[in-house]
């Protein structure tokens, strides 16, 4: 989970680890990637606007490594337009959440990316 902002970070890192994921958090996105690249997870959550690297530069990075292939790399972000959502895309992003995120879809998404026969999240 990386966000700049602290208590999103913590509040949707500690509803994943309630619902049995390890978790990880890093507050912009240069610590996201140096946390990626040890922690090695399969699913990253990352906001947009964030200082050091955005969302927009980690995803391109992580998406260059070969261990992140298969990594359902979703977008958290308040920016909810259209040319965003279609930047995230070309970024390498899977999904794109707009804060407040719904607990349920970012389920489902992680669901489906368990059943697409990929590892279990966690």
């Amino acid at each position: 989970m990386v966000d700049d902002n602290v208590d999103a970070a913590l509040s949707l890192a500690g509803l994943l680890k309630v619902s049995g994921n390890i978790v990880e958090t890093a507050y912009d996105g240069q610590q996201g990637i140096d946390a990626a690249d040890r922690f090695r997870p399969e699913v990253i959550f990352l906001d947009l606007g964030m200082p050091k690297l955005d969302g927009f530069g980690a995803a391109s990075w992580i998406r260059s490594q070969p261990w992140a292939e298969d990594v359902l790399l979703i977008a958290v972000t308040g920016w909810g337009q259209e040319d965003v959502r279609t930047r995230t895309q070309q970024s390498g992003f899977d999904a794109h959440l707009v804060k407040p995120v719904n607990f349920a879809k970012l389920s489902r998404l992680m669901d489906q990316h368990r059943s697409a026969g990929r590892k279990s999240v966690g």
